[in-house]
């Protein structure tokens, strides 16, 4: 082989390398990613579950504390609540870090199909289109007939007449 073919094929493995390698990180980055956002919503979910088990303690020491307020009751409610509250704010919490994590880095990605249509172009609305004025109605089915005899009538016949 020649210096020169040598020298072109050592630049396409290069190349290939470097987008292997580029691949391999926007990969890995992209698995990082989705890997955090499911940690956000297991946690998400387990935070839900625990307040959903508070809620219910909160209406069990109520019901209990209804007929009977006791300090003591007042103060298990009162605490079940501000365990609540801290239990809410910790889910606003992780849901802004999901919508964070789930919108740094992300790519557009490349719409397949056709090009959009040119901007200049009236949108045409979706669904039936609007009824002409003026128009007479279409028929369905047969043409009536051409004779002049009486239409045949459906259903049981008429009850004969006894003179």
């Amino acid at each position: 082989m020649e210096p020169e073919e040598m020298e072109k094929i050592k630049n396409v493995l290069d190349d290939a390398r470097k987008k292997l390698v580029d691949v391999y990180k926007k990969g890995k980055g992209e698995a990082d990613r989705v890997t955090k956002i499911a940690q956000v919503k297991i946690e998400i979910g387990s935070l839900k579950r625990q307040r959903k088990d508070l809620f219910e303690d909160l209406g069990e020491n109520f019901y209990k504390n209804y007929k009977k307020p006791t300090e003591k009751g007042q103060k298990e409610i009162a605490e079940i609540v501000t365990h609540i509250a801290e239990v809410d704010k910790r889910i606003g919490s992780l849901k802004r870090e999901h919508k964070s994590v789930s919108t740094e880095d992300k790519a557009i990605p490349k719409k397949r199909g056709r090009p959009p249509k040119a901007k200049a172009q009236v949108a045409k609305r979706r669904g039936r289109p609007p009824k002409a004025k003026a128009e007479a109605p279409k028929r369905r089915g047969r043409s009536p007939k051409a004779t002049t005899e009486a239409p045949k009538r459906r259903g049981r016949p008429p009850k004969a007449k006894v003179s």
